[in-house]
């Protein structure tokens, strides 16, 4: 089988490498630049999409204009249904949900799975390409073809009943993540208002068995924390404590800059 990754950014060039000791692969970029550094990396790119067995989609989303934006997603799409619509489509980028059922029925995808990816950078070893992840598909031949696909690549698969259901475990991991930093950022405030060191607090705490508390540093960044928590915001208005969370951050970032401005002063 052929198969082709959409998308060779940090995420995607590293599943192209890793499915190239499998099978053989083809990447997909919009970008010149993108391509020239996956060739450099020994991986088969191009601007121009080939016909595949499979498709894994690991393109970028964002959230622009307070909304969800799936159109790298739907390009993606609309190109593999040109060429092959009878193809396994593996969806690695973070999706909103319901995204993956209504591109399929718009494009008329007939193999459609969820897969998000757990990729940590600053962990490839024990947080790369290999980790259990979340399964998710349309239907039954769809659940049958990706799981065969990521066995045969050696990734461990925990399967859940549908894609909105992987869909959903992407935003809720990330949007955990975020939350705890928000913990800490305010509970950072508090020790700077009564003159306790936080690190100090943190390091103590963090010796009970069931206690990981982050650490407050510059704000909550990054491509995936700040778009993921906004992504689920959207499945419900109410959302109090993901609201608060955002809210919080943003005031810990302006007693940054306060602090920044005292400290100049001086």
């Amino acid at each position: 089988m052929n198969v082709c990754i959409m998308g060779l950014g940090n995420i995607g060039l590293s599943v192209a490498s890793h499915i190239s000791r499998f099978y053989p692969v083809k990447g997909y970029d919009i970008k010149d630049a993108v391509i020239v550094k996956a060739l450099s990396k020994g991986v088969e790119a191009s601007t121009t999409l080939a016909r595949a067995d499979i498709y894994v989609v690991a393109v970028n989303t964002y959230f622009r204009n307070n909304a969800p934006d799936m159109s790298a997603v739907n390009c993606c799409c609309k190109k593999i249904s040109k060429l092959n619509r009878n193809a396994l489509v593996c969806f690695e980028s973070t999706l909103t949900v319901g995204a993956s059922r209504q591109m399929a029925k718009k494009h008329n995808l007939k193999y459609v799975a969820v897969c998000p990816h757990r990729w940590w950078k600053q962990d490839q070893l024990n947080h790369g390409v290999v980790q259990t992840r979340v399964l998710g598909a349309l239907n039954v031949e769809s659940k049958q073809k990706a799981t065969r696909f990521y066995e045969s690549l050696q990734i461990p698969i925990h399967e859940v009943d549908s894609t909105e259901l992987a869909e959903a475990s992407k935003l809720v991991e990330n949007s955990d993540y975020y939350l705890r930093i928000a913990y800490a950022e305010e509970l950072k405030i508090i020790c700077d208002k009564n003159g306790l060191d936080f690190n100090q607090l943190r390091d103590a705490v963090n010796t009970k068995w069931n206690m990981d508390l982050p650490e407050a540093i510059n704000g909550i960044g990054g491509e995936c924390l700040p778009k993921d928590i906004r992504f689920l915001q959207c499945l419900d208005p109410l959302n109090i404590l993901l609201k608060a969370a955002v809210q919080l951050d943003d005031y810990y970032r302006n007693c940054l800059t306060s602090m920044d401005i005292l400290l100049v002063a001086k």
